[in-house]
């Protein structure tokens, strides 16, 4: 989950150049570090880019695994995309691109400000995002239900067929039993007519 709602964090490869090294060679030289990108969503006039820190490491640890993984800072989102909310046109999906809104979180989470900076519209675009989420927590909630109750029904059918199974092996028992005692005492009648 998004410790930092609304902070959206991006983390590259970057080349510095090295002043003291590149003087010594007599050219440029260049080392690559780690850098992170830090908007707020909604506000495409606030941006920080700087040299990682351990503490952007840690805030925004989730983008920094992706990151380390290879991924790119698109890539680096976490959330769904808006791209996979039906209720958004693909002219207002570039629109929030635009502002550094790139997820149904994102946008659901915006702080009022943010939302002036969108515009008409915004507080319902908002509140139907979270609608839309709390609505997707229901249906996990629901299809987990409906997976344990398949679970149950097979489970069910199975005890079925061992009861049916083991009332089967019963009925041979008891049969196997009922032909013994009707057998005996007819053989111990024919040991007894032939003394």
């Amino acid at each position: 989950m998004n410790e930092n709602p609304g902070i959206y964090a991006a983390f590259s490869i970057e080349p510095v150049e090295q002043a003291f090294k590149s003087q010594q060679a007599g050219r440029p030289i260049f080392e690559d570090r780690e850098f992170v990108r830090i908007v707020i969503a909604g506000d495409k006039n606030t941006e920080v880019f700087r040299e990682a820190t351990d503490t952007d490491k840690e805030r925004f640890h989730e983008p920094y695994a992706r990151f380390k993984k290879g991924l790119s800072a698109r890539e680096q989102v976490i959330g769904t995309p808006l791209s996979e909310w039906p209720l958004l046109k693909a002219s207002q999906i570039k629109e929030f691109e635009a502002i550094n809104i790139y997820t149904v979180e994102q946008l659901a989470g915006l702080s009022d400000t943010m939302k002036q900076n969108i515009g008409m519209g915004a507080h319902e675009l908002c509140a139907a995002a979270k609608a839309f989420l709390d609505s997707a927590g229901n249906n996990a909630k629901a299809s987990e239900l409906a997976a344990e109750n398949e679970r149950l029904k097979a489970d069910v059918e199975l005890l079925r067929g061992q009861v049916k199974e083991l009332a089967d092996r019963i009925s041979e028992i008891d049969a196997e039993d009922n032909s013994r005692r009707t057998r005996a005492p007819k053989a111990a009648r024919e040991n007894n007519l032939e003394l």
